[in-house]
């Protein structure tokens, strides 16, 4: 979360000029509510669940990028589902320009800054190892997000 992935996934559309799909968004219109109500009164294991079933809908046929939730690595079948949709792509971030980026953003479940940030540290460390099996991983440490876009739109190519 917060590393840019919508941002970046419609960068790289435009690029390679093909369909992009937020799946967050997917939920939200589907749910007809925002993803803080839905953890809130479902609860996050509510929340992955439809995540797993969005993902589970997708179609394999059409050039289309992809962005999800940064959760949705934890399941093994969201993993094999991904791998089976085509490349995946890590936007990695080291955690001090995460965290910066985190706090000037709203409307994140799992973020909660009067807290703390251990818990959002841990999940960053947890869901670390399943991010590095991408197949493409781009640091965006010092890129804009257009830079970051074409370094995978080159990627992609090659």
């Amino acid at each position: 979360m917060g590393v840019g992935k919508s941002t970046v996934g419609r960068l790289l559309a435009d690029l390679l000029e093909c369909i992009f799909i937020d799946l967050d968004e997917m939920i939200v219109q589907r749910e007809n509510r925002s993803i803080a109500e839905i953890f809130a009164t479902d609860g996050e294991d509510y929340f992955r669940d439809c995540e797993t079933m969005t993902l589970n809908e997708l179609n394999i046929s059409s050039m289309t990028v992809y962005a999800t939730g940064g959760g949705l690595v934890v399941r093994e079948e969201n993993r094999r589902i991904m791998t089976d949709l085509g490349r995946v792509v890590y936007l990695r971030t080291q955690w001090p320009i995460l965290k910066k980026r985190l706090q000037q953003s709203v409307d994140r479940p799992l973020v909660n800054s009067a807290s703390g940030w251990d818990k959002v540290r841990e999940l960053y460390a947890q869901r670390q190892p399943f991010y590095e099996n991408a197949d493409i991983i781009v640091d965006t440490n010092v890129l804009t997000p257009i830079q970051v876009a074409q370094k995978i739109a080159s990627e992609l190519k090659s």
